[in-house]
């Protein structure tokens, strides 16, 4: 790892922590409230929307102007969007405080295209050897803030003043956050790689299927299009009702919520640091995407039936391995088909159609749930199960359009050389 990767990767903890201190606190916030798990879905579908509508826009200005002041403005709107949840605190009704929540959610979303401009200065920062062990430290830094951030925001949420706890932890967070990236990011995109013009139309930005059709003649990127929707749908829907799923089937409380969490999230650093590099190595980028989205639908078929916590988790183990060698394979996979003019922008596309997922998951998921409870986990595998077969489909096609090595990787080239 050099040292300009560093700094964006401690980065992702402090902002991954930021963005999931909510995940053990809301669901119960929401229930408190009064209203239904499906206005939970809804909610939580309103960041990724807007991200929808941000992320294109902020990956053309990183393109034109350059990583970092994109990186600082996307994290001043995280900053103001902390200041707004912490103010629903102060409605004088559960119905205002939900729209003060909403409103917080749109202001974090909009400038939520953060990742897809931090995921083209890691493009810009390293050579194809070196992108999928670096995203598989991005994978393992979100897996730390997933261990931490849950945890941390049900404590902060447990005393007198509940969730305004949270919310002024998370303020105070999202401030250092945003005077570390000031002082200890430099800029990855040199000059003479910047675009020279950029088109901010929000209707020419936000045509999704006309950016998509311009990249058509690369067919391996839209089939990763394809494949990057079908996971956020996958799992937009299983962040979505987990946390209810813990506290319906197993009983947990939020506190335990915080904790289940936390031994998932170690799960994760597990995966990503350990099993995947060993996996890359043998299988390459592309084997590796689809040996993990097969464990997807097993692992979630698997984690409907347990009452006990412990067996739970032994099931959620594959559910984990499949989401450790799916998420940083499928960003390795397209930045590794991305000409270095447009890495901004084919990673706007990127977090644009994952944010169209992330959007329809949670509205679906929560009014699947509030009917059928766990059975939408099974219907969550079927639709894993018809992605594994699309992906298969697809292999040959991504496969011609990799280098060499991710077809066959290393150790495999050298065995062809000598034979």
């Amino acid at each position: 790892m050099n040292q300009k990767t560093l700094p964006i990767i401690l980065l992702n903890i402090v902002n991954g922590i930021g963005s999931t201190l909510l995940t053990a606190v809301l669901p119960f916030v929401i229930r408190d409230f009064g209203f239904s798990d499906s206005i939970y879905g809804v909610l939580m579908a309103v960041y990724p929307a807007c991200q929808f509508f941000g992320s294109p826009i902020l990956g053309a200005m990183s393109d034109h102007y350059g990583r970092k002041p994109v990186l600082l403005i996307t994290q001043a709107g995280t900053l103001l969007s902390w200041i707004v949840f912490a103010l629903s605190y102060f409605a004088g009704s559960a119905t205002l405080a939900l729209w003060v929540i909403v409103l917080s959610r749109i202001v974090d979303g909009l400038t939520g295209g953060n990742q897809s401009v931090a995921n083209a200065y890691l493009a810009d920062s390293t050579n194809d050897e070196e992108r999928t062990k670096v995203f598989s430290f991005m994978g393992a830094s979100m897996a730390v803030a997933l261990m931490i951030g849950p945890s941390i925001g049900s404590f902060s949420a447990a005393g007198s003043i509940g969730y305004l706890g949270t919310a002024i932890f998370a303020t105070a967070l999202s401030a250092v956050t945003l005077i570390m990236m000031y002082r200890m990011l430099s800029e990855s995109l040199a000059p003479e790689a910047r675009t020279e013009t950029m088109d901010l139309n929000p209707l020419h930005q936000l045509n999704l299927v006309g950016k998509i059709r311009n990249l058509w003649h690369v067919r391996s990127l839209s089939r990763m299009f394809a494949v990057r929707t079908i996971f956020n749908l996958i799992f937009g829907a299983y962040s979505t009702i987990s946390v209810l799923w813990y506290a319906d089937r197993l009983g947990l409380n939020q506190t335990q919520v915080g904790l289940m969490l936390l031994v998932i999230g170690a799960f994760l650093i597990v995966n990503e640091l350990l099993v995947l590099p060993q996996l890359e190595k043998r299988f390459g980028d592309l084997g590796t995407l689809i040996i993990g989205f097969a464990l997807t639908p097993l692992g979630l078929v698997l984690i409907r039936f347990p009452e006990n916590v412990w067996v739970y988790l032994v099931f959620a183990y594959v559910l984990n391995i499949g989401a450790a060698l799916t998420f940083p394979t499928i960003q390795s996979v397209t930045t590794k088909l991305a000409d270095e003019r447009q890495e901004g922008e084919v990673q706007g596309i990127d977090t644009s159609v994952g944010a169209v997922a992330s959007a329809v998951a949670p509205i679906l998921a929560g009014a699947i749930y509030d009917r059928s409870g766990g059975t939408t986990f099974i219907i969550l595998a079927v639709v894993a199960v018809l992605g594994l077969i699309f992906l298969v489909e697809s292999r040959k096609v991504i496969a011609d359009e990799l280098p060499h090595s991710e077809i066959l990787p290393e150790a495999k080239v050298r065995e062809s050389h000598v034979g």
